[in-house]
C-alpha cells in the first residue's frame, strides 16, 4: 500500500509535471476567446500556477512555480490542510497538465460561475474540468488591465449547473504576450466568421483570407 511519503511524492511529481506544461504551453502567452459578438482575453501569469494545484505552501507563489519547474520542488515545501485536502490535489494535477486543452480544443463560456466563496464572472470548461477566471485587479480592487487570470481549477461536471450561462466558444487565438497581435488561430467555428469587433485585435493576415 502506498505510504503518506508515496502519496506526497505523486503530488509532487504530479505539480513538477504540469509546472513543466504550464511554462511551455501557458505563461507567457495570451489568449483571446470570442464567442459571437463578445470576447475577453485571458492571461497566465506565473504566480498563479500554485491556485491550481490544490496544495498550499510557505513559499511565495513566484518561488513555489519556480522550484516546480525546475524540478527541485521538495515534499516538505508544500502540504495539505482542512482548505487544501490531499484528495483535492490529487483530482486536480491530472486536470492540471490537460490545462492547454482549455486554450486549444472547443470549450465552452460559462458566466457567473458559483461557488462557496465566490462567483466567477468568466469560466471556460470542457465539461470535465473547469478554470474560473478573476479580473486582474490590485490589492485594492482596481482593475489593472482587461485581462483575465485563472484563479481555480475545479474537477466537476456541475459547473455548468452552477452558472448563469452557457456559450460554445467560436474562436481562440493566441500570441505571445510580448507581440502586440494575436498571430495564431487555435480553435475555429469553420461556420462562423472573425467578428468585426475584434480586428484591431487581430494579425490581418487571419482575417484577409477569410471569404467574402
Amino acid at each position: 500500500m502506498a505510504t503518506k511519503a508515496d502519496k506526497k511524492n505523486a503530488i509532487r511529481q504530479g505539480i513538477i509535471d504540469s509546472a513543466g506544461i504550464y511554462s511551455q504551453s501557458l505563461a507567457g502567452k495570451t489568449f483571446l476567446y470570442v464567442y459571437g459578438e463578445e470576447f475577453f482575453e485571458v492571461s497566465f501569469p506565473i504566480d498563479h500556477f500554485l491556485h491550481l494545484t490544490g496544495v498550499e505552501t510557505k513559499l511565495s507563489a513566484k518561488d513555489f512555480y519556480k522550484n516546480a519547474k525546475k524540478a527541485k520542488l521538495t515534499s516538505s515545501q508544500f502540504y495539505f490542510d482542512a482548505r487544501h485536502p490531499y484528495a483535492n490535489a490529487r483530482k486536480k494535477l491530472p486536470c492540471l497538465k490537460r490545462l492547454p486543452e482549455l486554450t486549444n480544443d472547443m470549450v465552452c463560456i460559462l458566466k457567473e460561475m458559483q461557488t462557496v466563496t465566490i462567483i466567477y464572472k468568466l469560466s471556460v470548461t470542457n465539461l470535465e474540468f473547469t478554470l474560473g477566471l478573476t479580473e486582474n485587479t490590485d490589492v485594492n480592487g482596481k482593475k489593472i488591465n482587461d485581462f483575465f487570470l485563472p484563479m481555480s481549477l475545479r474537477v466537476e461536471d456541475t459547473s455548468v449547473e452552477k452558472s448563469n450561462d452557457g456559450e460554445i466558444v467560436d474562436f481562440i487565438f493566441s500570441k505571445d504576450a510580448s507581440v502586440a497581435k494575436y498571430d495564431t488561430l487555435l480553435v475555429e467555428d469553420k461556420n462562423k466568421m472573425i467578428p468585426d469587433n475584434i480586428k484591431h485585435l487581430i494579425s490581418e493576415k487571419l482575417y484577409s483570407t477569410e471569404h467574402d
